[in-house]
């Protein structure tokens, strides 16, 4: 009878694991699976203060997006972004001009190898850095380089770090 139990248990939540996975819609519509959104810490773009990252699974490569809020809908998150881990390796990815425009939420999105999927799969993203580009004016939000940082902020707590490295890895499976 336990082991009926503990079977029945064990399936549900390796049922509601898979039902619970993120997804990641692409420039195309198209839905791939995903991590969940990490909203990294930027204390260098004041407009927001974050920059949500997501990694999403693409056959063996992967697909990493960034998402940031602006005051002008014309700006773009444009140039090469740099994923920093925490052994000091930096993953280089060239922009595509793959971006998206949902009111003040401008998204881009970088593809990544299988070498640099298993790099992210052994070692956690520590950093983000990436580049905002347009015509800012004295009250629009900031256009230049900012870099996020992989930090879980609570007022009054100790911040935390989100746990890139085994998201990743549950997704690649």
């Amino acid at each position: 009878m336990f082991k009926k139990i503990s079977f029945i248990i064990g399936a549900t939540l390796m049922y509601s694991g898979i039902l619970a996975q993120e997804k990641m819609i692409l420039k195309d519509g198209k839905e791939i699976p995903a991590t969940e959104m990490w909203a990294f810490a930027s204390d260098s773009y004041s407009y927001s203060g974050k920059v949500n990252v997501q990694i999403g699974k693409n056959d063996q490569s992967g697909i990493l997006m960034l998402q940031v809020q602006v005051s002008d809908p014309q700006f773009k998150i444009s140039g090469t972004v740099y994923l920093f881990l925490e052994d000091g390796n930096v993953i280089t990815c060239t922009d595509k001009n793959l971006k998206v425009v949902d009111n003040k939420n401008i998204m881009a999105y970088y593809t990544l190898t299988p070498k640099e999927i298993n790099a992210v799969k052994k070692k956690k993203i520590t950093d983000v850095r990436f580049r905002i580009v347009g015509n800012p004016t004295q009250f629009s939000s900031p256009t230049g380089y900012f870099t996020a940082h992989n930090k879980i902020k609570s007022v009054g707590l100790a911040d935390k770090t989100y746990d890139t490295q085994e998201a990743i890895n549950q997704l690649f499976m």
